[in-house]
């Protein structure tokens, strides 16, 4: 299992939680287990992927909301 995988699910998993301070090992666990349960079968790492890249797309959106809130306030 790559580490760079896993502090990337880790991290996306974090900040769709809304980032809690305290719980980095609790979403380091849930990234491996994430990962792990997508290399078991081929079928699921296509769903594995797709999870992944929703999840990715969402932060982003989230972000960019939060950014142009920020930006309409001013």
């Amino acid at each position: 299992m790559n580490e760079n995988y896993i502090k990337e699910a880790a991290y996306y998993l974090w900040q769709n939680a809304g980032c809690p301070s305290g719980q980095d090992e609790k979403f380091w666990s849930m990234a491996v287990e994430q990962i792990s349960s997508c290399s078991k079968s081929t079928a699921k790492k296509s769903a594995c992927k797709k999870s992944c890249s929703s999840t990715s797309s969402s932060s982003k959106k989230t972000a960019s909301k939060s950014t142009s809130k920020t930006s309409s306030k001013k």
